[in-house]
């Protein structure tokens, strides 16, 4: 069954450690990426977060963020650099003095520096926080795979939907095809008789004629091949295997050259009219399959 790439999730966890809410967004793209957004306490989970994400898709932009409302106490140190604090006091300082200030030093000043906290490397009871990230994000992941499911069945039952009027469409062609050549013989008697209406005609050269009309114009093994590849598009739709948006769009070219092919052949009014729908259901599932993982 097929898997949209464009979902979301999202889950809420309430712990003694705190509140953790976890959201996972994705859109299509060609291959896999993971950005995450997360407090800075959390960073050094960062990978293995990426990780446990990546088992639940194969492509697409997986956007994740993580808000954490701490409840006593968080899980690291942050102390004050002092040095620095010092520094840019003494700078202000020389500053008030050259320019006759005689107003005061204001810890607002120190709002826009960088670096005037530093975050211990020090953890306090990592491994709680990580069963707890894990647990999070493993309910959002679940909620992120279902939506991708059930979006994938709609994509599905509407692809199935177009690939059955196809199947309707090569069906008319190939019985339209072998009158393609009695067609093109009474045409030419009939352009011979506009024009040499005394003439007797010639059978063996109306027949080679048709014989070379014939070959130029045969579609069968397109048809064939048409045939095949839809057959392995239907399988593949219905199948359990995963991440099968790339196959199927490679199939979705291969039957767009036999079409295209079948089009530049075909002399029928009615069956340049089958190809025309055929193509344009193939361009409606070839937008669909974008969004295919």
């Amino acid at each position: 069954m097929l898997k949209s790439m464009t979902a979301y999730g999202r889950a809420l966890l309430e712990t003694p450690l705190g509140r953790f809410t976890v959201e996972v967004q994705s859109v299509n793209r060609k291959f896999l990426e993971i950005n995450t957004f997360l407090p800075v306490e959390f960073l050094r989970f960062d990978i293995e977060l990426k990780k446990l994400m990546a088992e639940s898709a194969s492509r697409g932009q997986i956007n994740c963020k993580l808000n954490v409302s701490f409840e006593s106490t968080t899980p690291i140190t942050v102390k004050p650099n002092l040095p620095l604090v010092k520094q840019i006091k003494h700078a202000w300082d020389q500053i008030a003095n050259e320019i006759g200030s005689k107003e005061e030093f204001h810890l607002a000043l120190l709002a826009a520096e960088k670096n005037i906290l530093i975050y211990a490397d020090e953890f306090k009871n990592e491994e709680d926080y990580r069963s707890a990230l894990r647990e999070v994000f493993s309910n959002a992941l679940k909620s992120f795979s279902a939506m991708k499911k059930q979006e994938g069945e709609s994509l599905q039952k509407d692809i199935e939907a177009r690939v059955d009027l196809m199947q309707k469409a090569i069906d008319r062609i190939a019985l339209k095809a072998p009158d393609g050549a009695l067609k093109y013989r009474q045409k030419l008697i009939d352009k011979l008789k506009d024009f040499l209406p005394e003439s007797p005609l010639d059978e063996e050269r109306l027949l080679r004629e048709i014989c070379l009309f014939a070959d130029k114009g045969d579609i069968a093994e397109e048809i064939t091949r048409f045939n095949s590849h839809l057959k392995q598009f239907r399988e593949l739709l219905r199948s359990d295997a995963a991440a099968i948006g790339k196959t199927l769009e490679f199939l979705l070219q291969e039957l767009n050259r036999e079409t295209n092919t079948i089009g530049s052949k075909a002399s029928d009014v009615d069956v340049t009219k089958l190809v025309v729908e055929i193509k344009s259901e193939l361009e409606r599932i070839r937008e669909q399959i974008q969004n295919v993982e």
